[in-house]
């Protein structure tokens, strides 16, 4: 009796063998029982697989959740840096931004007077009115930035000298 080979076996693992191959494992104990410890490996085998399979997706799953709050803490920080950074730029522009002030300040005492020019808006000054403000500034002794301190140093020397000058008489 010839016994089964092993594409006959194979065939009939995958489900493909035809009806003399059913009869002769049937028939021949010896084929049935190899057939049987080759279905019987090849289940550890699958069942081995799936296994492992599920081994290396948990400690992936593991794994990746570290990395994921480590990438969410420094997303955050980058937006947080963005954002402070924006607030700097917004308050570095509302600094330089040229403001008015609200009331008129008057002349200082002791401060040089400045020459009138046509101050409007969009009004343009002449060439001989520009020549001479430029002269006014060169010639000034405080720069014009410098004028109030100059008012207040005048001030107070002149109260120190006059309360020198009362020390002295007495």
């Amino acid at each position: 009796m010839n016994h089964l080979t092993d594409d006959q076996l194979a065939e009939w693992l995958a489900g493909e063998s035809g009806e003399q191959t059913r009869a002769h494992l049937q028939s021949c104990a010896e084929c049935n029982a190899e057939a049987t410890r080759l279905r019987d490996g090849v289940a550890r085998y699958s069942i081995s697989l799936r296994q492992q399979a599920a081994r290396a997706q948990s400690a992936h799953m593991t794994e990746s959740v570290a990395p994921r709050k480590s990438i969410a803490q420094h997303r955050l920080r980058w937006v947080g840096a963005t954002v402070l950074a924006l607030l700097l730029a917004a308050q570095t522009a509302w600094m330089m931004k040229p403001h008015t002030p609200s009331q008129p300040i008057g002349p200082i005492a002791g401060a040089p007077k400045t020459p009138q020019v046509n101050s409007q808006p969009g009004a343009q000054m002449s060439d001989d009115e520009l020549l001479e403000a430029v002269n006014n500034d060169l010639n000034r002794d405080v720069p014009q930035a410098l004028a109030p301190v100059s008012a207040i140093t005048l001030e107070r020397n002149q109260i120190a000298d006059a309360s020198t000058g009362d020390d002295s008489n007495k």
